[in-house]
């Protein structure tokens, strides 16, 4: 399977890599500076705007999926998620690519609980883009899987995870990138749950 890897240089993108070529997979990781990537076996790096459809375009022909662990670093990132969709979809027009799985947040999923209010407000510049970039995903004509972690957690032991179609999982308050990375390629391969979005969290 060749994957088209966006946000690849991120915390959860590595793990995604590493996992998808540790199944012999080949990934084409987009990155900002070939410098950010070592070189393996299957890996092609290629630098590139995540927010230019035309470069995204380039290389994306025969590849089987499209995976964004695109994420906002800075203030100037208010737009990133909603910008890179958006390339991403018209790259895949061009190229005919059908699958594309991005990585959303569950503070999207509705809730009464006050805490996650607040979090809502005290992340609203990443919520408002979230919401954004689901809207062009869903809108799209092409076959989306989003999903919706909860907070993301390095460095722990692995515990697997599980999900819920279209609602947080119950307890489902944290889980280590790893659980995520595993999903997202897990997903690739077997491309179940088509358009729809995905509540997750550890086992």
């Amino acid at each position: 399977m060749n994957l088209f890897l966006l946000g690849a240089t991120g915390r959860t993108g590595r793990l995604v890599a590493e996992r998808a070529l540790s199944r012999s997979h080949t990934v084409t990781a987009i990155v900002r500076d070939r410098t950010a990537l070592g070189w393996q076996p299957r890996l092609n790096i290629v630098v590139a705007d995540p927010l230019r459809a035309d470069l995204l375009a380039r290389d994306l022909a025969d590849h089987d999926a499209v995976i964004s662990c695109l994420g906002q670093k800075s203030r100037g990132d208010a737009l990133l998620l909603q910008k890179a969709a958006s390339a991403a979809l018209d790259a895949m027009a061009h190229t005919g690519t059908r699958r594309f799985l991005v990585v959303s947040q569950s503070l999207l999923f509705p809730s009464r609980n006050p805490i996650i209010f607040l979090l809502r407000l005290i992340l609203a510049r990443h919520v408002v883009d979230s919401i954004a970039m689901e809207q062009l995903v869903r809108a799209s004509d092409v076959d989306w899987v989003i999903v919706r972690p909860p907070r993301l957690l390095e460095g722990g032991a692995s515990r697997g995870y599980h999900i819920k179609v279209g609602a947080r999982p119950k307890g489902s308050w944290s889980m280590q990138r790893s659980e995520l990375a595993t999903f997202l390629v897990d997903t690739a391969e077997t491309w179940e749950h088509k358009r729809a979005i995905i509540g997750i969290g550890s086992n």
